[in-house]
């Protein structure tokens, strides 16, 4: 998830699981007891006092797997790479040579996640010779999307991101990658761009795969767009029910390479949905699986547990808004529900990995719940004031959304929703071949 590209549009084994706690880890596949069939993984914090994103791995006995979800956080070196290999600016290599090594180091599975796509619309930002990123950049049509359909160097660029996304698996040395993040956000928001988008996917896919074979690669999709329910732009066909429209939807992204089905939700959007009395559709993997054998992945998900306003006030230009989300849907028991009900539902249905988002949070909950927030009094504060700078409200507002989502409060101390997760975390891990 990149944070500035998302708006909401969100237990038997207690006694084994203190015993393996003591221990210093989860079971293996060789242990007796309860089992799972799923890895389990987090984002990682990032440092808000430093450059964003400063990312640490933390709470490592919590987890199988490592998310790097690089996104397009640190820029793409469009022109430094080409069929012959990268020759990234300096700078930029030593930032992502030394959180590689870091992640490397903790002997964990890691999972690579990239987008070649800024805002999911057009061409993520390019480096300079210094490796700072250049926003918007590249060509876009009336609706603000790479013209994947007409630029006579998108060519040039999809061997560029190919190049890219090699010098990446050298360096981080993943077991799973994806090339695209939630690309059917492209398809709702660039119609004109979206034959034209899944033709170039299909080729860096291709070429990828080529290379890396033993690498499980995979896009992932956006499980609200899915729905048609994550904005105007994704709505269904008139007439069409949801469960219709995720049906379509699933059989065409079904088509779409991949050695994995794997989806991001952030289901606190269906709070605000009649159609399933205000909650997530809990038949959706059940579906998915009847319909493929490729395993499944939910490749970020999360549920915010601090309440998040429209606006904040930072200055005349601004103000403390009404409420964003439904009242009393953001809270650590709702969370914990939906971890729970997340976590049966992937034993139910033989996934192959959770990733939530996140371990630890960004903000401190007890400081996001004011407003005005004083920049000079914590990192909280200066971090919203940094996203508003750089999108308004609705930079800050998704950080908001997004920051108040860990199984851990911002001091490191566990949210009730942990207790799930280790419960479950210890059981042993027994893959479905």
């Amino acid at each position: 998830m990149n944070v500035l590209h998302k708006l909401p549009v969100y237990l038997s084994v207690v006694i084994l699981g203190i015993t393996l706690y003591a221990c210093g880890g989860g079971g293996s596949s060789g242990d007796s007891g309860p089992t799972r069939s799923f890895l389990m993984g987090t984002s990682p914090f990032f440092a808000t006092s430093t450059a964003f994103p400063d990312w640490r791995f933390e709470n490592l006995d919590d987890k199988d797997l490592l998310s790097i979800h690089g996104d397009d956080f640190w820029g793409v070196p469009w022109e430094q790479c080409n069929a012959a290999g990268c020759t990234p600016p300096q700078a930029w290599v030593t930032q992502w040579t030394n959180f590689s090594n870091t992640a490397r180091d903790t002997g964990k599975s890691i999972y690579l996640s990239l987008s070649p796509l800024g805002g999911r619309k057009t061409l993520a930002p390019r480096l300079d010779a210094n490796g700072n990123k250049v926003e918007n950049w590249a060509p876009v049509d009336a609706n603000g999307c790479y013209t994947f359909a007409s630029d006579p160097n998108a060519n040039t660029y999809k061997t560029a991101y190919i190049s890219y996304m090699k010098y990446l698996i050298d360096l981080v040395g993943p077991d799973y990658v994806s090339p695209a993040i939630e690309m059917n956000i492209q398809f709702t928001q660039c119609p004109l761009q979206k034959a034209a988008w899944l033709a170039w996917y299909r080729d860096v896919h291709t070429e990828l795969k080529v290379s890396y074979p033993s690498i499980v690669m995979f896009p992932t999709f956006q499980m609200e767009h899915m729905y048609g329910i994550a904005d105007a732009q994704a709505a269904c066909v008139i007439g069409t029910t949801l469960d219709t429209c995720f049906d379509n939807r699933l059989a065409e992204v079904l088509t779409i390479p991949g050695d994995r089905i794997a989806f991001s939700i952030y289901p606190i959007a269906w709070t605000f949905w009649p159609d399933y009395s205000f909650s997530y559709p809990t038949d959706t993997y059940a579906r998915v699986k009847a319909e493929t054998t490729r395993k499944i992945w939910v490749s970020e998900t999360g549920w915010a547990a601090v309440n998040v306003l429209q606006s904040y006030q930072h200055g005349v230009n601004s103000s403390c808004g009404a409420d964003l989300l439904p009242v009393a849907s953001a809270n650590n028991t709702n969370q914990d529900d939906y971890l729970r009900w997340l976590l049966d539902e992937a034993q139910t249905q033989e996934f192959e990995a959770v990733i939530w988002w996140l371990n630890r949070d960004y903000l401190d909950g007890t400081v996001a719940t004011t407003c005005p927030c004083d920049p000079a009094t914590s990192d909280t504060c200066i971090l919203a004031d940094a996203f508003y700078t750089a999108a308004g409200d609705f930079g800050e507002t998704v950080l908001r959304v997004f920051g108040n989502m860990a199984l851990r409060n911002y001091d490191g101390s566990p949210r009730p929703s942990h207790s799930v997760w280790r419960e479950i975390f210890e059981r042993n891990l027994s893959p479905v071949p």
